[in-house]
């Protein structure tokens, strides 16, 4: 490609993960994630936590992934995630994001394009996980007010169980994506691209927002952990009253047949 040629990429997020078990190809230069070239000559990433990325690509040949993945996608989202990104040939300068949000690429190579659609795959999922950490946050705030004043949350108890149910969702799809810790396969092999990888993650702010969304969780599973315990113990007091209400039942019997009658 010429100086300065551009491409866009672009990273959906479709829904809790997606089965890419059979989806293996001979043309593939990546399996982890799942990377090819299509017939016009974009590039597309799928990863397992749900998310695709499309290099290069025209609308057209992003919806028919799209639609061939529909029966692989677990938890397909209503509303989906995106992170869009403008990527810049510039062989004889350094890697990095330009003042208008560009990221700025020596070569546009395989290797590269996978660590750009790995960073904005990731930018995508924390989106969505923002979204839902924030909303299961604001639910649960009123049950941690109802704690602070030391007494258990009014309303039906399917409600809080459905609080505590989200909660250890999130936690779940939390847990189950890869560590921003652990770096992408491909610089195991190239670690020339450790440098433009930190930027990436610098620009899409990753460590600082997974570090925020694992706060906001803990606090989340804390009163969550909390309200389980508490209903425990409430359950477990009335059993024990109806047990006192039995036994009090069995002396008044006794009583009533051996005095009364």
């Amino acid at each position: 490609m010429l100086n300065n040629a551009t491409l866009t990429a672009r990273a959906l997020q479709l829904g809790e993960r997606i089965d890419l078990k059979g989806l293996e190809r001979e043309d593939a230069f990546s399996k982890s994630p799942l990377a090819f070239k299509t017939g016009t000559g974009g590039t597309a990433v799928l990863m397992k936590a749900g998310t695709v990325v499309f290099i290069g690509m025209n609308p057209v040949e992003e919806d028919e992934l799209v639609r061939s993945l529909a029966a692989r996608i677990t938890g397909p989202l209503t509303e989906r995630e995106t992170e869009t990104a403008k990527l810049v040939l510039k062989p004889e300068e350094e890697e990095l994001v330009g003042p208008s949000g560009a990221l700025q690429l020596k070569a546009l190579d395989n290797n590269r394009l996978l660590l750009v659609a790995a960073a904005l795959a990731m930018s995508a999922s924390l989106s969505w996980d923002e979204k839902r950490i924030s909303q299961a946050f604001d639910r649960i705030t009123p049950l941690a007010e109802s704690l602070k004043q030391r007494r258990l949350p009014g309303g039906p108890r399917s409600a809080i169980l459905e609080q505590i149910g989200e909660a250890l969702s999130i936690q779940h799809r939390l847990a189950g994506r890869a560590d921003l810790d652990d770096k992408p396969d491909v610089l195991w092999d190239h670690p020339e691209l450790e440098r433009f990888w930190v930027k990436l993650v610098d620009e899409y702010d990753l460590t600082q927002r997974s570090r925020a969304l694992a706060r906001r969780l803990d606090v989340i599973r804390e009163t969550a952990d909390t309200l389980t315990e508490l209903m425990a113990t409430r359950t477990s007091h009335r059993l024990e009253w109806y047990i006192i209400a039995l036994i009090l039942f069995e002396i008044v019997l006794g009583l009533y047949d051996r005095f009364i009658k």
